[in-house]
């Protein structure tokens, strides 16, 4: 009856039934409370996708896998999928939401002191970040990065490397680039190598930042023989260094990548790297934001909703034991 009394969208209801139910309810002096009505016509119509570094979101095969994994969580659901890139001080969520209507955000590279989430925590707005945020009280889809990363720089150390660098894929002020950080500097404590400041390198999520700091390094007195890139993209401006230096991966250089985007798999040589399962996250992001919105999801006892989902390293041939020494 009430999807008729409510001309809920999305639903084939033969004329003759609705002619019969709304007849009955105007016997009856039936009536619908507006404001319900508005509600469970809007309620579970759009989900939104915030995505929080905007300059290189479409080439960003993460995100491309993210939004493939949502996009079928969403079409089984019969949701309207809203993506927005928004860039790091722009902390208008809210804005946002009530602006293009939407029921519920999904946020991806989450930030230190960001008082967009603060807002929407408080607003009650449900929301799922991709990131693992211990002292934020919002639903979380992720992968342990300290952990994923740990895989990555013991590979390295495994295979006999001392000497290992990292270009981070974003500023540490994203969580999940501190993170991967961290699990860096785990391995290298565990095997008792010393940290070097000058094997730490930031990059900007693009091609072009591992590509420059791939050429600081390789300028440095004492290279590195192994270097572990934040993200695919990062290690692919990386390789391009190296091969601009007249070197070879992984003769010269080890090295190692984040993400296993699709075309990780068809450089040259191809590229070792930490694989994660974005389009799960995508659809257990989607699956978990529809469980809040019915009052229907697993919590911890503080009330918030959390799925870590595993990582694995995807072995090709980017990495080798150290071989040479070479002069920079």
């Amino acid at each position: 009856m009430s999807f008729v009394i409510n001309n809920t969208p999305g639903k084939n209801i033969p004329e003759a039934t609705r002619r019969r139910v709304l007849a009955a309810a105007e016997k009856v002096g039936y009536s619908p409370n507006e404001a319900a009505r508005t509600l469970a016509m809007s309620r579970r119509r759009s989900i939104g996708l915030l995505i929080c570094h905007s300059q290189f979101v479409y080439t960003d095969a993460f995100i491309m896998r993210v939004v493939e994994g949502m996009s079928l969580a969403v079409n089984r659901a019969r949701l309207q999928l809203v993506i927005q890139p928004i860039s790091l001080n722009d902390a208008r969520y809210m804005e946002i939401a009530e602006r293009l209507g939407l029921d519920g955000l999904v946020l991806i590279n989450a930030h230190d002191n960001d008082p967009g989430l603060e807002h929407i925590i408080r607003a009650r707005i449900p929301a799922v970040a991709m990131d693992y945020l211990p002292e934020i009280p919002v639903d979380q889809v992720y992968v342990d990065g300290r952990a994923a990363a740990r895989i990555a720089v013991d590979h390295l150390i495994e295979l006999g490397h001392s000497r290992i660098a990292m270009i981070t894929h974003a500023d540490p002020v994203y969580a999940a680039a501190r993170q991967r950080i961290e699990g860096y500097h785990d391995s290298l404590d565990r095997a008792g190598i010393p940290a070097r400041d000058v094997y730490l390198c930031t990059g900007d999520f693009s091609e072009r930042s591992g590509y420059s700091a791939m050429q600081r390094l390789l300028d440095l007195p004492e290279p590195p023989s192994a270097v572990f890139a934040g993200n695919d993209v990062v290690a692919y401006g990386a390789l391009d260094a190296i091969h601009e230096r007249g070197l070879t991966v992984p003769d010269d250089m080890s090295l190692i990548g984040y993400d296993d985007d699709y075309l990780s798999r068809f450089v040259n040589p191809p590229l070792t790297t930490v694989a994660l399962p974005a389009s799960g996250m995508g659809s257990t992001a989607v699956s978990m934001l529809l469980g809040r919105l019915e009052d229907d999801v697993e919590t911890d006892d503080d009330g918030v909703a959390r799925q870590s989902l595993d990582a694995h390293l995807t072995r090709r041939e980017s990495c080798a034991p150290p071989r040479r020494v070479f002069a920079s």
